[in-house]
């Protein structure tokens, strides 16, 4: 599955100013003063920001958490849920998420993350290359 506007879904934890962009009106209140000695406050995470990727993780973690997905400690991107006789494993990769499980799970979990998000279903996943780094 792939998520569509992955980084907009993330919220700022701290405050992030920007210059105001051309061609946005400004209040006729600040019209007196320069463009250029005026900001703006980020309410939302964007492309492009060094803080996107990390609130995009905690706000998908966090989503998942709460429908008791268990975060792998050695790898924080797989998250893990099982009962006695179904699983599920949603292996998180950028905006990309694999899905792997029971054939009573995935359309579960399918579900609830369309809940929250807008997503492309890329359908089945043909191969898997794993890199490990010689260093």
């Amino acid at each position: 599955m792939q998520l569509v506007t992955t980084y907009l879904f993330g919220t700022i934890d701290n405050d992030v100013y920007m210059k105001i962009p051309k061609g946005f009106e400004m209040p006729k209140a600040y019209n007196s003063n320069p463009r250029k000695v005026c900001s703006i406050t980020l309410q939302r995470s964007l492309y492009g920001l060094k803080q996107s990727g990390r609130m995009w993780y905690n706000h998908l973690s966090e989503y998942l958490l709460r429908e008791e997905y268990n975060n792998d400690p050695i790898c924080p991107c797989v998250f893990i849920k099982k009962s006695e006789s179904n699983f599920i494993i949603v292996v998180v990769y950028v905006d990309d998420l694999n899905i792997i499980g029971t054939d009573e799970e995935i359309p579960k979990t399918i579900n609830y993350l369309k809940k929250e998000y807008e997503m492309k279903d890329l359908g089945k996943q043909n191969f898997i290359s794993a890199c490990r780094s010689s260093i």
